[in-house]
């Protein structure tokens, strides 16, 4: 299965990029104090998101530290704390695949995820539980 997504553990070229944030475009340079004023109230947004995934999508977790992906059974073991995302780095960021849609969710920096697809439908099928997460999508 990583095959079909990755290459060396980076998502495949061939996948076009959904930006998924607490806002609804880029922050430009005087809007950046944003960053720092995000509270776990709307940081939890993201988990509310993958949740909602959960409840209608298999999905599996990767983890890029042991190189390894597992099904995603119990969330509560494996979403991070707000404290334990704001302590951790890149190598803990959340990765998760979504065979049926042919798609990687990937937390990035700056309170944004990446939904990684193939233009086959999967952003217009994830808009209403974006939305119902109060979150925002777009693209570049």
């Amino acid at each position: 299965m990583i095959s079909e997504y990755f290459d060396n553990w980076e998502v495949k070229e061939e996948f076009s990029q959904e930006f998924i944030s607490l806002w609804d475009g880029w922050l430009g340079q005087n809007e950046c104090y944003k960053l720092d004023e995000v509270t776990e109230y709307e940081w939890e947004r993201f988990n509310q998101l993958i949740k909602l995934l959960h409840t209608e999508y298999e999905m599996y977790a990767v983890n890029l530290e042991s190189g390894t992906i597992y099904k995603l059974e119990n969330l509560d073991k494996y979403l991070p704390t707000y404290e334990e995302d704001m302590d951790g780095g890149q190598i803990n960021f959340t990765t998760i695949i979504i065979p049926s849609l042919n798609a990687v969710l990937a937390e990035t920096w700056d309170f944004t995820y990446i939904l990684y697809h193939k233009n086959n439908g999967a952003v217009e099928t994830l808009k209403p539980l974006i939305k119902k997460s109060n979150l925002f999508s777009f693209s570049n």
